[in-house]
């Protein structure tokens, strides 16, 4: 017997312990069987379990055990990433904190503590998953890292295949630099914020002249490094000026307007400051037009080839004392504020320098054409659909993708330089270690994994490995056939590749999904997975993103230590509908948890009625009309619920299952059911209600899996079941002998009439223990159709006396309501006081109006309306309508009292 109330953590330490030694998720190579596999987004090994993991594990989750579910053989590969500049800076801080560096420890001996640190921690994240009640099989000879000797020969693997196809190249561009991390980023690593700074109007002299060319410019400590002034060739107010040179201001050199089609005439004064050094656009017009670059920001974020007073400065004090020069110079025209989006790091959120560096890069466009080739043929869906846009957007516009990483901890870069023939191009730190490389200088990369015997230029054999890393996104991408064992052509790899579904974020879409989608064809020339569902973000109630610098962070740990972990799925995944964000709060849980109650109190009233060692085998012989509607409705449900999961709509499924047992299995049918428990009858009743409501558990499982598997465990015997886990079973199929749309119409009629006696027994704060006395009338013969079940209205609407009559008078003292056919009365005389209850009802529909008229005010005030968040205004309008149907049934009530 189930203890008395439910407490879910020993439930769920007990079903982890067991589901991972009976090795339930292990899935074997059975071609008999159709596959389904998903393999996670592995999660960095810095990670604690957040909101955004909850989510994304727990839709995995259920898509996994609903396959297992359905008979397929399903794998859920679990692993985690190395994690790059992330996990790099863990282990800075701690150094830190011991007054060390990197530096001092020098890089074999940091990597031995990036190596034991990943031991002793690494794995914590996957030991919250299992918390979660994540389906993986946790086996250590199952888990993978991004950083294992396997996947190590994929990234090799990858990078020479790429590199013979000329689709790795090390060269000049613009890149994301982080002073703080002191690495190159990828565009789609940059974060942009909106911040409040000022838009300052400076003036560049014109020689051997009076006037000037006014410029705007967020960054006036750039301008240092401006080589031009560029205009539209076609407007007339600099017509003149093109060609002519400008003094540039707080330097001694001169530079020239010039032409050039991409600027926009109407933004800002139309005259564009050009500095290539410091910023994409101006780098792209520099390329066009062939001028020089002038880098005066270092990669320490310091100002460099400049004034001495600004020399070694950090941008933001250089900046002010610029400012501050140009003032004292009379060429600051005008400051004003200004917000605008400012690039951040990903990882550790400083500012971005955008500066001209070598690096290693991917040409991407070959690689998206043949992506893009699979949306458009439809190869490739996305769940919701409205994500594929944004997606070949993305790809239609992509820039060629920077993949090296001047830190230690990561994939090294497999080139390797002859020092006897590289020369110039090395550079090396004060140590003597090899610090960068310039092929421009003259660096000669050779690609192995291991060192070259023999250079192929000299002969020489004294070579040097590239000292930067790969990108952690780079060994990501290849997760999908990596995680099979490739580049072996390993029997995981031919069974599971390609992977069935993705489950991902919508703000890694690029980062990682369209770079998986890229390699996989590449690599393999197939799809790594022909279906990706999106899903959104959780913020915290208002919307706002969570962090812990706006203390709105909501741990996923205590809550489900709090409620349980099925309350806390239950809560997060009904709310994960159509890719949008969800806001979630405490309070979201509470819904989940009441529905962990409501089924658990329902398994323990059908086990106070279950005879020990009975077999209670679905009996449909003689069932009334209560269980034909139960089993029809319970078949469709079913029918639904398949289809809804089976198109990703797995929220939608989850209601649907949710309404149906909440609303019609436990509200309605159990409470028609209850007179029959104490007559012969009881079996063939509770054959239905177990059968009934195991079979909704199993359709439950993936989404509640502790509870489910619980009350299973707990209820098995009794339909017959031997099975050791719920994960044995099979879900169940609809069945034609359950269909029944005769009884669904009858009962509709009568649960409409007895939700219209509880209305009005509602309206008129009757208690409801208190028996009542009703009459229904009807002009027509829908009596006969009502009259065999009234024993169902007066158990349900809690009536001591009905009487079915055709129409007639009202009764005296009684209110009515409308229900298709019927006229229903409810007989008051004595139970209430005509003109207390109209004094009640006309000041609770005064204080509904004054409320009503205080809201509306506020709907009126424009700023509100500007500032306040959608989902607040949002609130006041429902609480206007609501208030507006109170009052007006208010008044329906009213003139009933009247009559």
């Amino acid at each position: 017997m189930l203890p008395k109330t439910y407490d879910p953590k020993p439930v769920e330490e007990k079903w982890t312990r067991l589901w991972q030694e009976n090795r339930v998720f292990r899935a074997g190579i059975d071609k008999s069987r159709k596959s389904f596999t998903i393999v996670i987004p592995p999660p960095n090994i810095t990670g604690a379990l957040h909101m955004g993991h909850a989510l994304n594990n727990a839709l995995q989750d259920v898509l996994i055990r609903y396959r297992r579910l359905s008979g397929e053989s399903s794998f859920w590969a679990p692993g985690t990433d190395h994690g790059g500049i992330a996990t790099q800076n863990v282990l800075e801080k701690m150094l830190k904190a011991e007054g060390k560096t990197k530096e001092d420890l020098g890089r074999e001996q940091f990597l031995k503590r990036m190596w034991d640190w990943y031991k002793e921690c690494g794995g914590t994240i996957l030991q919250q998953l299992k918390k979660l009640g994540c389906s993986l099989d946790f086996s250590p000879e199952n888990i993978r890292f991004t950083m294992d000797e396997t996947r190590a020969k994929a990234v090799y693997q990858a990078f020479k295949e790429l590199w013979e196809k000329e689709l790795i190249y090390r060269g000049e561009r613009m890149i994301n630099w982080c002073p703080r991390c002191y690495t190159a980023l990828s565009d789609i690593e940059v974060e942009f914020e909106e911040e409040r700074s000022h838009l300052w109007r400076i003036k560049y002299p014109v020689e051997n002249s009076d006037s000037f060319v006014t410029v705007a410019t967020t960054r006036p400590e750039t301008m240092l490094g401006d080589m031009a002034v560029a205009v539209h060739p076609e407007d007339k107010r600099y017509r003149k000026l093109i060609g002519k040179n400008l003094k540039l201001p707080l330097t001694d050199r001169l530079i020239s307007v010039i032409a050039d089609e991409e600027i926009d005439m109407a933004f800002g004064t139309g005259a564009v400051k050009v500095t290539p050094s410091h910023d994409p656009v101006d780098f792209q017009i520099s390329q066009r037009h062939g001028l020089a670059q002038m880098p005066v920001i270092s990669y320490e974020g310091r100002m460099m080839n400049c004034r001495e007073k600004y020399l070694g400065k950090k941008t933001a004090l250089a900046r002010k004392e610029i400012v501050e020069d140009l003032q004292a110079l009379g060429l600051l025209e005008k400051e004003e504020p200004y917000t605008h989006n400012v690039g951040k790091c990903y990882r550790c959120s400083n500012h971005i320098e955008p500066l001209v560096s070598e690096q290693w890069f991917v040409r991407t466009r070959p690689l998206a054409e043949k992506a893009l080739e699979k949306t458009k043929n439809g190869e490739l869906t996305f769940y919701p659909e409205s994500w594929q846009k944004p997606f070949d957007a993305w790809l239609e516009k992509i820039q060629d993708w920077c993949i090296s990483r001047q830190i230690w901890w990561g994939h090294r870069i497999p080139a390797w330089y002859c020092r006897k023939c590289s020369g110039e191009g090395l550079h090396f730190d004060e140590k003597g270690e090899l610090r960068s490389v310039s092929v421009k200088k003259g660096a000669k990369p050779a690609v192995s994994r291991e060192k070259p015997l023999k250079c192929e230029h000299c002969g020489g054999q004294d070579f040097l490995q590239d000292p930067d890393v790969l990108d952690t996104w780079f060994s990501s991408a290849l997760w999908p056939f990596s995680v099979f064992g490739w580049p072996s052509k390993t029997p995981e790899l031919g069974y599971f590749y390609p992977t069935s579904a993705l489950v991902t974020g919508y703000e890694i879409l690029h980062l990682w999904v369209a770079r998986m989608v890229m390699s996989g064809i590449f690599h393999l020339g197939e799809l790594p997975f022909k279906k990706v569902y999106v899903h959104g973000i959780v913020r915290d109630k208002h919307g706002q993103k969570m962090s812990k610098s706006k203390g709105n962070v909501i741990d996923p740990l205590d809550m489900m230590a709090k409620y349980g972990t099925d309350s806390m799925r239950f809560s997060l995944l009904i709310q994960a509908v159509g890719g949008k964000d969800i806001p979630f709060s405490e309070n979201s849980i509470i819904g989940g948890r009441n529905f962990v109650n409501k089924i658990y109190n329902v398994s323990r009233f059908l086990q106070m009625n279950l005879v020990p060692g009975e077999n209670y085998e679905l009996e449909l012989e003689g069932a009334d009309l209560s269980d034909r509607w139960i089993l029809h409705r319970y078949n469709q449900t079913l029918s639904e619920y398949k289809k809804l999961m089976d198109e990703f709509l797995l929220p939608e499924a989850l209601d649907k299952l949710y309404g149906f047992l909440w609303d019609e299995f436990c509200d309605w049918y159990i409470e028609l059911a209850k007179p029959d428990l104490q007559t012969e009858n009881k079996k063939k009743k509770l054959s239905i209600l177990i059968n009934v409501f195991l079979n909704s558990m199993k359709l439950l499982h993936p989404f509640m899996p502790f509870i489910t598997e619980e009350i299973f465990a707990d209820m098995k015997t009794s339909a017959g079941s031997t099975a050791k886990s719920l994960m044995d079973e099979k879900l169940p199929r609809p069945n034609k002998k359950l269909e029944d749309e005769t009884s669904l119409r009858k009962m509709g009629v009568i649960m409409e009439i007895i939700k219209s006696i509880r209305t009005i027994r509602s309206q008129f704060t009757i208690p409801p223990r208190k028996e009542m006395r009703a009459v229904i009338t009807s002009s027509n013969g829908a009596l006969e159709d009502i009259k065999p079940f009234g024993h169902y209205i007066k158990n349900l609407a809690r009536l001591s006396e009905l009487e079915l009559s055709k129409a007639g008078e009202k009764p005296k003292m009684s209110v009515s309501a409308v229900m298709g056919e019927f006229n229903i009365f409810v007989l008051m005389e004595g139970d209430i006081d005509p003109e207390k209850e109209k004094n009640r009802l006309s000041k609770e529909r005064q204080a509904l109006l004054a409320g009503t008229k205080t809201w509306e005010k506020k709907m009126q005030d424009g700023s509100f309306l500007k500032n306040a968040p959608e989902a607040e205004v949002e609130k006041i309008r429902q609480r206007i309508a609501e208030n507006n149907d109170k009052i007006s049934r208010i008044g329906l009530i009213l003139k009933e009292l009247e009559r």
